[in-house]
């Protein structure tokens, strides 16, 4: 929420006291790291495209890769050519460790990513049930469009 309260507390020669600019200092941080989390949040339909992405196409990779192995012909061309063999075990193998480290990879991203939103919903609920709550105290007006916004 973005509340634009001016207090400034100035001493009797007209100075800033230390207090206002901590206040200032921390409700900057406070904002820093809310806009922070909001971006974060606005990309997390590109993290859960490639968590997706990484669960369906490592195991397309994983099976091609054991269907080359298991292929009546695979053995053959290994024997014939043995330099072209030999990089083709080692693509193929290769391709099946870092695929299941990906499907792996991908399968933890996803339940951390539905996981982590859930936080963040609550957080943000609790978050403007506060606000709302200081502003019914204070009396003080809360624009509903910046509510909408976050």
């Amino acid at each position: 929420m973005k509340k634009k309260i001016n207090l400034i507390n100035q001493n009797d020669r007209g100075n800033i006291n230390d207090s206002t600019i901590m206040n200032s200092e921390r409700n900057n941080i406070l904002t820093l790291i809310d806009n922070f989390i909001e971006q974060i949040t606005k990309i997390r339909r590109f993290f859960i495209g490639v968590s997706i992405s990484s669960i369906i196409l490592a195991p397309i990779a994983i099976s091609l890769a054991i269907y080359l192995f298991t292929h009546q012909s695979f053995f053959k061309i290994v024997e014939a050519e043995r330099e072209f063999g030999l990089g083709l075990v080692v693509l193929l193998t290769s391709v099946i460790i870092i695929s299941s480290i990906l499907f792996v990879t991908g399968i933890l991203q996803y339940k951390q990513i539905g996981s982590w939103h859930k936080k963040y919903e609550s957080y943000k609920k609790e978050k403007d049930d506060i606000d709302q709550y200081i502003a019914n105290k204070f009396n003080i007006e809360i624009d509903k469009e910046d509510i909408n916004k976050e």
